[in-house]
């Protein structure tokens, strides 16, 4: 698996991690993975959203691109380990 470059910001979670058991644990991986997401993507990605909970990751916003819209899922990926990803962003 790729990792992502330490200088910007985020430190990717070790595959396997599960997701947070805390509420904090969850804002700082929500967090972690949004800045993810606007690194690779170039911020090609309006009006991010994303969400941490026990259910999964759910990212949300607009892009104008299929291939914008993958490279948020895969950072978010590398973020989670893949845990319970949903990719509601909408290509417009």
């Amino acid at each position: 698996m790729e990792d992502l470059p330490s200088g910007a910001g985020f430190a990717p979670q070790t595959v396997g991690a599960g997701l947070p058991e805390t509420l904090e644990e969850a804002e700082q991986l929500a967090t972690s993975i949004e800045r993810a997401v606007q690194h690779e993507t170039g911020r090609g990605v309006r009006n991010l959203s994303v969400e941490v909970n026990r259910e999964g990751v759910l990212l949300k916003g607009r892009c104008t691109t299929y291939y914008c819209k993958q490279l948020a899922q895969h950072a978010a990926m590398c973020m989670t380990g893949g845990d319970r990803l949903t990719n509601s962003i909408e290509v417009s």
